[in-house]
């Protein structure tokens, strides 16, 4: 059974999970490999089972490995917490806060984000990872980041999700292709010409194809692509056109190489969700990284810097 003095394993192990190797955890702990190993030892005696399995490559968690990973995680946050707690009687808090951004929001807010975050938080340690809305969702249940910005996200027990904005969606083709279409495009213009989408795992293709078949549409999705920068291209490289918002083709437009035409009947539009723990949301840390992130948005909303798009927050 694990004891209160047992704690300080969780560190190394913890260490040990993250570089899925010994020898690395011993470098990056500053000690020798024999060291981790005893004290990854000690803490498998306590709980009373392995932890790892060992193979060639390495080290991976057991099942219950995994369940104690979940659990060291949170202690981490909270001792995170009480050192951004303590801090903060003496000016910012100290800590590590990452954030998840969707490849369309990355491209207009990492860096007026990073820049005002240092400013305000200039202790703060920030770290930015870009993914598609449905695995920011699934990295923040995991604790991988400790906010999201997700696309209509489904309620889920544990996370507090804020609305910050609403997006529009157009039909993003290239400026040789815009005769191809009218003024305003409809769902129904959509039949039979050929698609670049992300996969199902993705709001934006799901709602797509569900206004289609409520109004009877077939879609002709020719290519999937979960990668924001190379569905891009592809659209660049005319293998199809994309239903995507502005923000997401915003350098592409301003350049003139691509269009966006707006999407009517029906008015086409996404929420734009700012999503987090519960147990996290009331620290200090990120009580102020929260309160940076929808003024940056509401900045860049309203000076028009992020297009198709209105404040929600």
């Amino acid at each position: 059974m694990l004891k209160p003095r047992d704690l300080a394993l969780l560190n190394d192990f913890l260490v040990v999970c993250e570089e899925g190797s010994l020898t690395k955890a011993a470098d990056t702990l500053n000690t020798v490999q024999s060291g981790v190993t005893q004290r990854i030892k000690r803490l498998e005696s306590a709980i009373g089972c392995e932890l790892f399995i060992r193979h060639s490559r390495g080290v991976g968690l057991t099942e219950r490995g995994e369940l104690l990973a979940k659990y060291a995680r949170k202690i981490q946050a909270l001792v995170d917490d009480a050192n951004a707690e303590i801090s903060a009687w003496e000016g910012s808090p100290i800590g590590n806060i990452s954030i998840g951004l969707p490849p369309s929001v990355a491209t207009v807010l990492t860096a007026p984000l990073i820049d005002a975050i240092n400013a305000a938080l200039p202790r703060v340690e920030l770290t930015v990872a870009e993914a598609f809305s449905g695995y920011l969702f699934n990295w923040l249940e995991t604790g991988e980041i400790d906010f999201g910005f997700v696309f209509n996200p489904v309620r889920s027990a544990g996370i507090e999700i804020t609305p910050l904005a609403q997006e529009s969606l157009y039909l993003i083709t290239t400026a040789n292709n815009r005769s191809s279409f009218p003024t305003e495009a409809s769902i129904f213009n959509l039949e039979g010409i050929p698609l670049i989408a992300p996969s199902r795992r993705h709001t934006l293709r799901t709602d797509l194809e569900s206004i289609a078949r409520q109004n009877g549409v077939a879609l002709n999705v020719c290519l999937e692509v979960d990668a924001g920068h190379q569905l891009i291209r592809q659209i660049l490289k005319e293998k199809g056109c994309a239903v995507l918002a502005q923000s997401s083709v915003t350098p592409e437009l301003q350049e003139g190489l691509l269009v966006a035409v707006p999407m009517t009947n029906p008015l086409y539009t996404r929420e734009v969700c700012l999503v987090e723990k519960l147990d996290r949301r009331h620290s200090l840390i990120q009580t102020q990284v929260r309160a940076v992130i929808k003024a940056v948005t509401k900045s860049l909303i309203n000076s028009g810097e992020w297009p198709g798009a209105t404040f929600k927050s």
